[in-house]
């Protein structure tokens, strides 16, 4: 239940091999160095098939080397190339005829609107060439880039005449492409390209910088299918960075949206119900990132937030269970993720949870009572007063165990928070609160049935 309701990366693993060595006291030279790269090193870069061969059969284009497909009605005529051929089937995108497209697969809904962040599969291709350069159903994950800045030319203005779920084939012009210089050894100088793509998804980011740019008496008089466009733009792009794994970032764009629902102005009850949905979906999300992020206690906010709005909510249960657990409050934990197994009882990650609630119990109880004893043992038990001084009168080996279980706190990832074990005097209280302020953690107290109850804590980031 972590789920939430681009321009490729290239990495290099190999060096460049050169013709010969290079004298490392003339690259501080004012005058420079030269050096002559070997191009006939045996790198895979210089070859022409990228993916392995079994994969490569499930993008193979046979059309690129005028082989006749069923779907033909007459077969190639003598001198007309592959692309010429296809082009014949195309519609033209541009007055100059450099794009052209041919549908494959309809989309639904509106085309990519202006500057809207898309995400694409494709398979790419050169003429005469049957198995594509490039391919991202190979590399096994899609492009994300935003139109405009992250595709060439050719791509772009392709991309932004699909709607979502579409299928097309595209041909591009080299002067839309990679020019006279080509990519070697890839692309060729001066090569046609072929795309066939995919539009999984797009994200109306325009929506949102629009609103962004209202003066706030104008976002007080917008219309509310302009505000709630805005915070679906923002949520979209936070999913899409929580999937790259960027939660610092997709907690911002969440925060955002809830920020324009929240204080937006509703006319009737149809705007209030979308209203609700769309925060409910982004309180859920949020206290998933907070989970991850380790900060359970704003986890727990959210959560309540989403109960408010749907009380038998799975996800928001299961993560205010979850959170409850990393601030060891096993009961109340333990009650959350038990009301959302009764609403899911095959649900394995809301079982799973229980059992690490019992297992972290069990070790919690152990460790107290290990803490105990050593706190303890340093202490000749006499009832100190309070302390006089800012320096404490405990003896060295309840400081050392002190801080020994304080550190031993600090490194364990899995917790976030302890109880102190109670019977502590004054001084030794002293001690420990400024052992802990040492080590950057923070004392919380609680009262329950006429008890104080002390809790060591690490901070939360902001």
């Amino acid at each position: 239940m972590d789920d939430v309701v681009g321009v490729e990366e290239v990495h290099l693993s190999k060096g460049i091999k050169l013709t010969e060595g290079i004298d490392v006291g003339k690259l501080t030279n004012p005058s420079g160095t030269t050096f002559e790269v070997d191009i006939n090193d045996g790198d895979v870069r210089n070859e022409t098939s990228y993916f392995n061969k079994e994969q490569l059969l499930q993008c193979v284009n046979y059309d690129c080397i005028n082989v006749d497909s069923d779907e033909d009605d007459a077969k190639s005529e003598p001198g007309v190339t592959p692309f010429q051929r296809m082009a014949s089937k195309m519609i033209s995108l541009t007055e100059d005829g450099k794009i052209k497209k041919r549908e494959i697969r309809p989309g639904i809904g509106c085309v990519v609107p202006e500057k809207a962040v898309v995400t694409v599969h494709y398979n790419a291709y050169v003429e005469y060439s049957d198995e594509p350069y490039d391919s991202t159903w190979l590399r096994g994950y899609p492009m994300v880039g935003r139109l405009g800045q992250g595709f060439i030319t050719g791509l772009d203005i392709a991309i932004a005449s699909m709607k979502k779920g579409e299928t097309s084939r595209f041909l591009i012009h080299p002067d839309k492409a990679y020019g006279k210089l080509g990519c070697p050894p890839r692309i060729p100088q001066n090569a046609e390209l072929l795309f066939e793509v995919e539009l999984v998804k797009f994200v109306d980011n325009a929506a949102a910088e629009a609103f962004e740019a209202l003066s706030l008496e104008d976002r007080e008089k917008a219309e509310f299918s302009t505000i709630l466009k805005a915070a679906q733009a923002e949520h979209s792009t936070g999913n899409e960075m929580f999937k790259k794994d960027q939660i610092g970032g997709a907690v911002n764009k969440y925060k955002k949206a809830v920020s324009i629902l929240e204080n937006c102005h509703l006319k009737d009850e149809e705007e209030e119900a979308k209203q609700q949905n769309m925060l409910l979906k982004l309180y859920i999300n949020l206290a998933v990132c907070y989970n991850k992020q380790k900060v359970p206690r704003l986890a727990c906010v959210m959560c309540r937030n989403a109960l408010v709005i749907q009380p038998r909510n799975v996800k928001a249960l299961f993560n205010f269970g979850r959170a409850l657990l990393m601030l060891s409050d096993f009961d109340q934990a333990k009650h959350f993720l038990i009301s959302a197994q009764k609403i899911e009882p095959q649900n394995n990650e809301i079982s799973n949870e229980l059992k690490k609630l019992d297992k972290k119990r069990k070790t919690y109880e152990v460790d107290v009572k290990i803490f105990s004893q050593r706190l303890f043992s340093g202490t000749s038990g006499k009832v100190d007063n309070e302390p006089k001084s800012k320096k404490c009168v405990v003896s060295a080996e309840f400081e050392n165990s002190a801080r020994k279980f304080l550190t031993e706190f600090v490194n364990d990832s899995e917790k976030s928070q302890m109880p102190l074990p109670t019977g502590l005097t004054a001084q030794e209280e002293f001690c420990i609160r400024q052992t802990a302020e040492q080590l950057g953690l923070i004392i919380r107290s609680q009262g329950r049935i006429g008890e104080k109850l002390l809790y060591i804590s690490k901070p939360e980031p902001e």
